[in-house]
């Protein structure tokens, strides 16, 4: 059982009250990198629900962006599913339209350029057909209607990489906004403190189809060393500011 996996499920709002039970178990069930692969009448049993139910909840949770689904097939051909949690509290899921997605200059500032199609690469990832035209400018402006500020960031990641990051948000129909911008930019400068680059961050972010992430995750995925980080978790289990404490 993860302890920070529970308090954060506990925290989510997932929009029903047997999703959120469904969820708590699966977050019971997983290891510190937030995998579990428990039945689906394992969690009808334990949550006292029906098979049919857990299916539907955790489809929902899926395309919520919380859970992450990986087929597998056993030594004997039985097929399990292998379970990813992944929940970024300040990250909501919305409909982002494809005409917003734009593009960020790599780490040596240059601009995005003209780029061939792509088609889906080993992340499974499917990304759009039709290349990135908006330029920085309309990205990164000082205009009210879509500037994003990224000043809070120790660095931006390469062009390559963010497109990746931003087909998975896509997928997940997480919008990028200023909030997440923010949000994230406290967890980047303890990864970069840490000796993370901004590009290593995103890759496993890629890797692993995470529409965010925070900085204990990076721990938990081993790209962060458990020794650059103070042996204090308390903060992961008690909030100072939780009106309940």
């Amino acid at each position: 059982m993860s302890m920070e996996l529970m308090v954060k499920a506990m925290k989510a709002k997932v929009g029903n009250p047997l999703r959120k039970l469904v969820l708590l178990k699966l977050a019971d069930n997983a290891n510190d990198q937030g995998e579990c692969w428990p039945s689906y009448q394992y969690i009808a049993d334990q949550c006292e629900i029906g098979h049919s139910t857990v299916r539907k909840h955790i489809g929902e949770l899926v395309k919520a962006g919380f859970v992450s689904v990986q087929h597998r097939k056993g030594p004997k051909g039985s097929s399990t599913n292998v379970y990813t949690i992944s929940i970024c509290h300040d990250i909501a899921p919305s409909t982002l339209p494809d005409s917003t997605h734009k593009m960020l200059p790599d780490s040596r500032g240059v601009p995005p350029d003209s780029r061939p199609p792509m088609s889906p690469d080993s992340t499974g990832i499917s990304h759009s057909l039709e290349p990135v035209n908006e330029s920085l400018k309309d990205l990164v402006t000082t205009s009210k209607k879509l500037a994003l500020d990224f000043s809070k960031w120790p660095a931006l990641p390469s062009d390559q990489v963010f497109k990746d990051w931003l087909a998975v948000r896509r997928q997940k129909k997480a919008k990028l906004t200023q909030t997440t911008v923010n949000r994230l930019a406290r967890h980047l400068v303890k990864a970069v403190d840490a000796g993370c680059s901004v590009d290593a961050v995103f890759e496993l972010c890629v890797s692993r189809c995470w529409i965010g992430f925070e900085f204990d995750w990076l721990v938990n995925a081993g790209l962060v060393a458990r020794q650059a980080v103070k042996a204090d978790w308390s903060h992961a289990v008690f909030n100072p500011e939780d009106p309940l404490i």
